[in-house]
Order: C-alpha cells, then sequence, then structure tokens
C-alpha cells in the first residue's frame, strides 16, 4: 500500500472514530459527518479533489433474468429498443427486439379452403432516439430456437434466427404522428408486412381447431418461437410499447363462408407471459474513440456514457491528492462529485437524465456505489445556460470508505436507465480546457 495512502486512512479512522465506535467497521457510513462537532467554535470549508476519469468499454448489460425471478419482480418490462444510431465519436450502435408472441386464444379454426389476405406486424412507437430524416429498413424474422425460463440473458446474446418474415424498406420514423391501424387514425405506429405464404402453410393450412401445437400456450411457444425485429438501414433507434392493444399480430384471411382475424400479442394478459427484451451492439471502428488508447493515469479531455450497455465512463479518486485530506480535527460532512456534460459535440441523442454510480468490475458492472444502494445518490442531469449541464453525484459514504479501507477502487458512471433508453452522454474529463470532474469535500474543524 501507498505510504501517503496508508497514513491517510489511518487519519480518517481517526477522525471518524466517534462512529465508528457505533457500528461494525464493515458499514461506518450511517449519518457520516454529522454530530462529530458538540459545542465550540466551528470551521467550515471545502476543498477540490481531482478525480481521474476516462472511458471503457463493458463487456455486456443484464436485460432479463430468469423467467420466474423476473415475474417476481412485476415481469418484463414493455418498453423495447429497436435500430440503429450513429455518433460521430462512438460510431455505430444497434439494438435488436427480441419477443415471445401468443394469440389470443388457442385452437384457431381458420375453416375450409382458409386463404391468408394480409398478415403485418404492428408495434407501438413511443419515441425515437437519432436522426429520423434517414430511411430506415426493418426486418423481421422467427426465433430458431426457444427462448429458456431457466436462463438469464445479457446484452450481447444472439439467438438461432429461422428465415426472414418480413421487410420494410425505405421507412421515414413518425414518433410524433399518428398512424393507420386497420383503417382508423391511431397513435404512431410501424406497419411490418410479413409473408403470407409462410403464414399459410404454417397456420391457415394446418389451423382447424384441433391442431396441437395450436392447443396450447406452451404447445405454441414451441411451434411459433418468437420474433427477432432489427434494422439493417438508418440512423435511428425506436422505443416501443409492447404492452400497447397496437402492438400486435394480425392475420386476415377468408374462407369458403366468412372474412376474419386472429391475433397475436406481446402481453395478451394470460398465466403465461411473453419473455421479451432487447439485445445491442456496438461498433467503434467507425467513430473517433479511441477505446486501446485511454489514458488511465491522468484520465481524458472528454468521457462518454452509453444507455444500451457499450461503454461507460471510469473514475478513480486522484491518490496523489488525496493527503489534502489529512489535517487535524478534520470532519468531513459530505463528498460531492461534479461532472459537466461537454458542449458543441453536435451529438444527435440527447444525455441520459439520471445518472449513477457502480463499481467497475474488470469489464463489467458491479454493485451500486454505497450512497447510490437506497437511490439516495442523485445524479440527475442539472440543466445550465448555454448548455452548461452538471451531474452531482453523493460519494460521502464512498469517499469514506475509501479513506476507511485504503482501497481506491474503480468506479462507473452510467446511466439508471440502460436497456429501455438510448441516450448518450459526452463528459468532460479529468483534462483538458474545459471544467474538469472533480470531487468537492465538505468538511468541519474545530
Amino acid at each position: 500500500m501507498p505510504h501517503t495512502l496508508l497514513k491517510l486512512a489511518k487519519r480518517a479512522i481517526l477522525v471518524m472514530a466517534p462512529f465508528v465506535f457505533l457500528a461494525s467497521c464493515e458499514k461506518p457510513t450511517d449519518n457520516l459527518g454529522f454530530n462529530q462537532v458538540i459545542g465550540g467554535t466551528i470551521k467550515g470549508d471545502t476543498l477540490h479533489i481531482p478525480v481521474i476519469s476516462y472511458t471503457r468499454q463493458i463487456d455486456s448489460i443484464l436485460v432479463a433474468l430468469a423467467y420466474d425471478n423476473q415475474r417476481s419482480l412485476g415481469g418484463y418490462s414493455s418498453t423495447r429498443l429497436m435500430g440503429r444510431n450513429f455518433s460521430f465519436y462512438t460510431g455505430l450502435s444497434s439494438a435488436h427486439m427480441i419477443s415471445e408472441i401468443l394469440p389470443l386464444q388457442v385452437n384457431p379454426d381458420f375453416g375450409t379452403n382458409a386463404v391468408i389476405d394480409s398478415v403485418n406486424l404492428f408495434l407501438r412507437i413511443t419515441g425515437a432516439y437519432g436522426d429520423t430524416t434517414q430511411a430506415m429498413t426493418l426486418e423481421v424474422h422467427e426465433l430458431a430456437e426457444n427462448l429458456s425460463k431457466d436462463s438469464i440473458f445479457f446484452s450481447n446474446f444472439k439467438p438461432a434466427l429461422g428465415q426472414q418474415l418480413g421487410i420494410l424498406e425505405n421507412y421515414y420514423p413518425t414518433p410524433n404522428t399518428a398512424s393507420s391501424y386497420e383503417g382508423s387514425t391511431e397513435f404512431p405506429l410501424v406497419k411490418i408486412p410479413l409473408d403470407n405464404n409462410y403464414f399459410q402453410s404454417q397456420f391457415a393450412d394446418v389451423g382447424d381447431g384441433e391442431f396441437e401445437p395450436l392447443s396450447t400456450f406452451p404447445n405454441f411457444l414451441e411451434y411459433f418461437k418468437g420474433l427477432y425485429v432489427t434494422a439493417s438501414e438508418g440512423a435511428t433507434v425506436l422505443s416501443l410499447n409492447l404492452a400497447s392493444n397496437f402492438s400486435n399480430l394480425r392475420i386476415h384471411y377468408h374462407n369458403d363462408s366468412d372474412t376474419s382475424v386472429v391475433e397475436l400479442d406481446f402481453n395478451p394478459g394470460r398465466s403465461l407471459v411473453p419473455i421479451t427484451f432487447s439485445t445491442f451492439e456496438h461498433d467503434y471502428n467507425q467513430g473517433l474513440l479511441d477505446l486501446s488508447n485511454q489514458d488511465t493515469v491522468r484520465g481524458e479531455e472528454l468521457t462518454y456514457v452509453q444507455a444500451m450497455g457499450g461503454v461507460a465512463t471510469a473514475l478513480k479518486f486522484d491518490p496523489s491528492r488525496m493527503d489534502s485530506l489529512e489535517q487535524e480535527g478534520l470532519v468531513i460532512n459530505r463528498a460531492l462529485l461534479e461532472v459537466k456534460t461537454a458542449v458543441g459535440t453536435g451529438e444527435s441523442v440527447a444525455p441520459s437524465p439520471r445518472m449513477e454510480i457502480r463499481e467497475f468490475l474488470g469489464n463489467g458492472l458491479g454493485a451500486r456505489s454505497l450512497d447510490f444502494q437506497d437511490n439516495s445518490g442523485d445524479g440527475e442531469l442539472r440543466l445550465g445556460v448555454l448548455r452548461n449541464n452538471t451531474y452531482n453525484f453523493d460519494l460521502t459514504r464512498e469517499l469514506f470508505n475509501t479513506l476507511n479501507r485504503a482501497e481506491n477502487n474503480t468506479l462507473a458512471i452510467v446511466p439508471v436507465s440502460r436497456t429501455t433508453a438510448a441516450n448518450r452522454t459526452i463528459l468532460q474529463g479529468s483534462r483538458g480546457t474545459g471544467e474538469q470532474a472533480k470531487l468537492i469535500v465538505y468538511y468541519t474543524q474545530p
């Protein structure tokens, strides 16, 4: 252990001793810095400790727990991301929608001499990230393997795919404009035409009301395992609400006596809940960010944070400057990390409205920082003049833990919403001409 950090750790424990004696040394953080000085003249001030910040890639992020665990937490989120977005700095990012889908009723009977008239996949759009003036090409594939109920799914999951069921070319997303749905004008939607021949052979020709693969919901999922929806062209990531009544797959057909429709839904309100999540890919070779050449000793001028996994801003407290805390009788009341967003970058995607601090373990994310474990660490984006925006993170307990244990662990700044939003954020780092990231320590001294 470096001499300075060891000496500092010993001093910090002595300074915080009134609290340490009240709790285990493993949990010395409750009411930190308060009621430490009783009576007498108090001197209050602040000091600034630089942080070392740079950008690191995250291997993957969790997108769905095992089925029973996910259901116990309220089920699968209705919001899914799908599309592509390009950044001058971080290159190409892609989101893919993966989902099971179930019929409203089992044992459909298509009747005598049934003929498929049309099949369309409707997806309710609730938002968009990126450049909506560029045309998208959307593709729908069937899943060739079941989504295991015992599996935990991560953002780099790649399912086995069956045949392409449909494609929509030259689609210009209109996230704020109502669309046509079955002859009426409704919410913003994307409508993807699917292959009539596939649904003729797989549904109409065999669906006589007694076809065993369509007789129960579990049997149906064995027969029709689900959908994979992706964008092969475009510059927009769409936010989709799969719980909407307007997100479904509709099979229109006629037979010798009638015309009708069979509907499949992502959220049919049955005891069996469809598994649904998004997966993500990032190609940094198409951007300026050089992940292989990050200065982890002095830090970087700009750092990056992405939702959808990707990259995070890594940071450490500067060990060469932390010895300024080694003042006799110093009582730390609060430690606030202040990070400014970079201005004038020309990014088309808004920064994340709220961030959090987590441990960085290898290339993966660990537990929330001590200050964020009860969601009290803030991390909200504060808007300033001329886009001089700021994120503030309360790291009081984290700092004390660092001093107490003499372990200066690497932390990560990441979005709170990582799987249902496509925000991208550029931050002022620990070098350069901009206002650098810093840790502001508020203290009192008798």
